[in-house]
């Protein structure tokens, strides 16, 4: 960590504990003692608050105020004492002076990093499990609308991607590889030491967070046993400090911009292509298109309608954060107000949260402590989903909507093939302001705790807390969309309600000792949480106008029968931690949970989740010092064992249904049957991991540079997989625990102070990682299984697979050859083109120009045992650099992210290249050089419309090798200056701190992915369909400027 940062942190932290004691202790000066005054400065000339001016052998003393300056009374032939945490201590006698200037010097190996753990918080130097930790205040140079956006490229082992870039939508984090082929692989946040189950990131502003550390290795999240097993993030909010009342006020405005656009036809080349398409189906098209579009040399020269360009802006975000906390020795307050507005950089989309907070401690004797946490979150997010898995997809419109068209087109196709809605695109930007697609959360959380100093060195700490988390989505389709037309569903509107409500306490005993050289902490804890959801939805078709909204979702002509269900779950926890360490060298912790579950039935209800971990701190053996070569050498290792119970609440339970396609007759009368709708496995157990660390961690000269090696390997067993059933059973599959999967990888972190002057100092942090995932076993008798992401309801073909002993979530499909040419047939008479007999036969109607694929089991007939890997979304490596600079009252900061080796499914390509092409669709530019009689291209096939043996996607379309794209980037991530007003200055002022600023987010992308943007993965199926792209909302890119004040 940077020396700089942990030392103002802890400046703030000893200031509000000395004037806590020395606010008292000051009263007993001597009465017949002379005053003295004088003010203390830091090793830059600045006033230095918060200083301990002691005299010595008493119990008297002052700390310095806000603008560096003391006054005391001492008894005759007094000595001060003057220290400050990161300083050296002073010892001055007073003597006859009455009037002091002090300047203080640094003195770094004063300082001692900590990290908050499972429960508590722990030394640096004292840590054996691997953790990493990430500065707030770099978190907040980025313009990102939540704190998650931020992370990206700064933790060695934590992948943060960005797979969607509508605004609102969270980053997924991965932690050292996916654990689970079919959960959630999402860690689990822990803020203000309560476990938060689902957690939005919009929950919590990014500059009202105190730390933020990461548990990657079991040993250090095994205390968090069942919901350990991806990691976890401890995030600690910001509380009050002793001292007077400060507030601060952050407020900026910014704008944002998709950087790039697709290329598309032309109004000239999309004429040519409606009129060889016409020509192709002869009659009523031909006719059709006459009346529409005729001669293409009249649209030769004509710009047209590029549609990217009418549904993307520049948007404006702006956000504003005010803050204000102080207290005194009983009582610490801190209260924030968070507001954010983001416009979409697609018209009708955006995203708004207002965030209220209020933390208080109150100290109500010397042994009690009480404190309470509260926070409000009120979100908002607007316009229809963009990305894949939709019918309806707003880019596809604006990629293949006619460019001969004017924007202010009344959206349907002008009598052109109305009935068939296959053949229909309807104007984008028409589409987005009649569809009305509104999600609103409110959320609560609030948490109180109570700690009891037993005796010395026990604690007893009682903790409660409670979540409300109300969600509502509006949707509305107007007579103007695709899903609202008339010969659809026509106008119709759905709502939706979510609640969840969790309630937890925990109660945690800590004792610590010293024993000569023998330091001991013991920590047992037990807690519960019950979390109660429900979920409604009522949908109704054919609604008369377009104004009602879902105002009165009554009005409509066939309404949907509505649906709900609620559930409920439960987990009780005991556990327990040790820390040993002798002489502060040789150090040992060992943590033990048993997690009981209301989601497993049985035996299975209780889970045991074990870890141990070693540490050798090697920089206290005299045969390193000796070395001369390092100033820290600490040697981890470890073992532990956590859960994933992330599983749907009654998945171990039969569950039932009812409808009329089950119903009977009785009395004359017909009544809905009920239906089991799955086979429960009645031995349903949790998902484990078993994860091995080992580390070294590395400090050089005066640890200037500091480097950080681990490396890990890590098994997930029992994974939930559906098994096969026998036919007497009713039922195909059960979901089973049958799969296990392997991570295992290598870390490697490097921080360095470069200049570390008065006047200019430059850090820099680097971190890379190295993953490799392997399937070991799936059901039994199964080598490999296959899924379909289904982007796209069109495309039924399963384009991925999961085989033992490779990757989870590999891409499958054919291995293009080419196109077939001319001399690949042989004409005749009455038949036309006929494969020559050594000529590969793909499956369809071939004719020159149509897509070869390779035939790898060499039958001349191409099918599925012709499919394999084509491509692997796995990164090779990933990490980031980031470097820091400060020359006097300025600050510069940039950091780069790159992800190298991945591969990325353009399922684009296949509809937008698509050889189906349909009537008065426009397509990507490279068709207009599409294989032709007088341009016979290898590339781009030939227009064809016959349907394909492989699933229902026309000839040409089926997933091949030649749209798998290489994904690797490197991008310019956040880049941020600024200027910090000097305190001279602000004399003069209201203020104690003001500082002005500019920053910027994904500024500049290096690529070799033709889509919008490398960073995207948008599958159904999470890590079984990674690496897709069909469609996703472009991330944007930011600048913002914005003022940085507290007084």
């Amino acid at each position: 960590m940077n020396f700089i940062n942990s030392r103002n942190r802890m400046r703030n932290v000893v200031q509000c504990l000395l004037v806590l004691v020395l606010t008292f202790t000051s009263s007993l000066s001597y009465a017949q003692g002379k005053k003295i005054s004088g003010i203390v400065l830091d090793d830059t000339g600045l006033e230095l608050p918060g200083v301990s001016v002691l005299e010595k052998g008493t119990a008297n003393g002052t700390v310095t105020s806000i603008d560096g300056k003391f006054q005391m009374s001492v008894g005759k032939n007094a000595t001060i004492v003057v220290s400050f945490i990161g300083f050296a201590t002073q010892e001055i006698t007073v003597g006859n002076q009455t009037d002091f200037k002090i300047e203080m010097a640094s003195d770094v190996q004063q300082l001692e990093q900590v990290v908050v753990v499972g429960y508590g918080t722990k030394s640096v130097k004292d840590v054996t499990g691997s953790i990493v930790s990430v500065r707030p205040d770099e978190l907040a140079k980025a313009p990102v609308a939540n704190f998650d956006q931020a992370l990206s490229g700064r933790m060695a082992g934590v992948q943060v991607t960005s797979t969607d870039g509508q605004p609102g939508s969270g980053m997924q984090i991965v932690i050292r590889g996916a654990n689970s082929v079919t959960g959630d692989n999402s860690p689990l946040y822990v803020v203000d030491g309560i476990p938060m189950e689902s957690f939005d990131p919009g929950m919590i502003s990014t500059r009202d967070i105190e730390s933020y550390d990461v548990l990657k290795d079991a040993s250090a999240s095994a205390i968090y046993g069942s919901r350990g097993a991806n990691g976890v993030i401890i995030i600690t909010t910001k509380g009050g400090k002793s001292g007077p009342s400060k507030v601060s006020v952050n407020s900026s405005v910014g704008v944002q911009w998709i950087q790039k656009r697709l290329d598309v036809m032309n109004p000239y080349d999309f004429v040519v292509l409606q009129q060889e398409v016409a020509n192709a189906k002869g009659g009523e098209s031909i006719d059709k298109f006459k009346e529409h579009w005729v001669d293409p040399e009249l649209y030769r020269n004509k710009k047209g309608t590029n549609w990217q360009d009418e549904i993307f802006r520049e948007a404006i975000m702006k956000n504003l954060n005010v803050s204000m906390s102080g207290g005194n020795s009983k009582t610490k307050h801190y209260v924030s107000f968070d507001f954010l507005n983001q416009q979409g950089t697609m018209i009708e989309t955006g995203y708004e949260k207002y965030n209220g907070r209020l933390k208080l401690d109150h100290n109500l004797t010397d042994k009690i402590k009480v404190g309470v946490n509260m926070n409000y979150s009120v979100m908002k997010q607007t316009g229809d989903k963009v990305a894949g898995n939709n019918r309806v997809s707003i880019l596809a419109d604006a990629i293949t909507f006619r460019p001969v068209e004017p924007v202010n087109d009344d959206g349907l196709q002008n009598g052109i093939d109305l009935e068939d809605p296959n053949n229909m695109r309807f104007n984008p930007v028409k589409t987005l302001k009649n569809t009305d697609r509104q999600t609103d959360w409110n959320v609560f959380r609030a948490n109180a705790y109570a700690d009891f100093t037993l005796a010395k060195g026990l604690n007893l700490k009682l903790t409660g807390g409670y979540v409300s988390d109300n969600r509502r989505q509006e949707l509305f389709y107007g007579q103007e969309t695709l899903e609202g037309y008339k010969g659809a569903n026509g106008i119709n509107a759905t709502l939706t309600d979510r609640r969840y409500y969790t309630l937890s306490t925990s109660n945690v005993l800590t004792y610590k000792t010293k024993i000569q050289d023998h330091k001991f902490t013991g920590m047992l804890g037990y807690e519960f949480s019950s979390r109660d959801s429900d979920w409604f939805r009522a949908k109704n078709t054919h609604m008369p106008l377009d104004n009602l909204g879902v105002d009165n979702i009554g009005l409509g002509e066939e309404p949907i029968v509505p649906e709900s269900y609620a559930e409920k779950s439960t987990l009780l926890s005991y556990f327990s931690r040790v820390d040993y360490s002798f002489r502060e060298k040789y150090l040992l912790t060992a943590s033990f949970r048993m997690d009981g579950s209301s989601k497993f039935l049985g035996k299975n209800k209780w889970g045991y989740f074990p870890s141990f971990s070693f540490g050798w701190r090697m920089i206290e053996e005299s045969f390193v010092k000796d070395l001369n070569l390092f100033s820290n050498l600490k040697f981890r290792a470890g073992w532990g064992a956590t859960g994933n119970n992330r599983i749907p609440t009654y998945s171990a339970h039969s569950q039932m249904n009812a409808d009329t396609d089950n119903g009977y007759n009785f009395a004359g009368q017909y009544s809905k049957g009920i239906y089991m709708t799955n086979l429960a496995d009645k031995n349903l157990k949790w998902e484990t991991t078993y994860q091995y660390n080992a580390g070294l961690d590395m400090g050089f000269f005066d640890n200037r540079l500091n480097v950080n090696v681990d490396v890990y390997k890590k098994n997930t067993v029992d994974l939930l997989l559906m098994r096969s059933m026998a036919p007497s059973t009713s039922f195909k599959s059960v979901v089973s625990n049958i799969g296990e999967i392997e991570n295992k990888g290598l870390e490697v972190a490097i921080t360095s102070r470069n200049i570390d002057t008065e006047d200019f100092k430059w850090t820099t942090n680097f971190n890379i990682s190295f993953n490799r995932n392997k399937t070991v076993k799936l059901n039994d008798g199964e080598s490999f299984m296959l899924t379909n992401p289904e982007w796209n309801y069109k495309y039924t073909e399963y384009q991925y697979i999961t085989e033992v002993g490779s990757p989870v979530g590999q891409i499958y499909g054919l291995l293009s050859d080419g196109l077939y040419q001319v001399d690949d047939f042989n004409y005749v008479n009455g038949e036309g083109y006929v494969l020559k007999e050594n000529i590969t036969d793909n499956g369809g109607a071939v004719v020159p120009g149509s897509v070869k694929y390779k035939d790898l089991n060499n039958d001349n007939t191409i099918d599925e045992r012709d499919r394999t890997v084509i491509g692997n979304p796995e990164p090779k490596h990933f990490g980031g650099i980031n470097n820091s600079f400060k020359y006097k009252n300025w600050d510069f900061s940039f950091l780069f992210q790159w992800s190298y080796g991945n591969d990325i499914l353009n399922a684009n390509r296949i509809v937008f290249e698509s050889p189906s092409i349909k009537e008065n669709h426009n397509f990507y530019a490279s068709v207009a050089d599409r294989y032709t009689p007088t341009n016979p291209t290898n590339d781009i096939h030939i227009i064809r419309g016959e349907k394909a043996v492989l699933g229902y996607a026309p000839e040409g379309n089926k997933v091949s090798d030649r749209v798998v794209e290489d994904g690797s980037y490197l991008k310019l991530k956040t880049v941020s200056l600024g200027y910090n007003f000097s305190k001279k200055l602000l004399k003069k002022t209201c203020f104690s701190k003001a500082r002005v600023y500019a920053s910027a987010q994904n500024l500049w992308t290096l690529t070799n992915y033709s889509g919008y943007d490398p960073e995207v993965s948008v599958g159904k199926y999470g890590a079984l369909t990674p690496g897709l792209d069909y469609s996703a909302y472009p991330v944007s890119s930011t600048v913002t400027f914005g003022v940085d004040l507290t007084f």
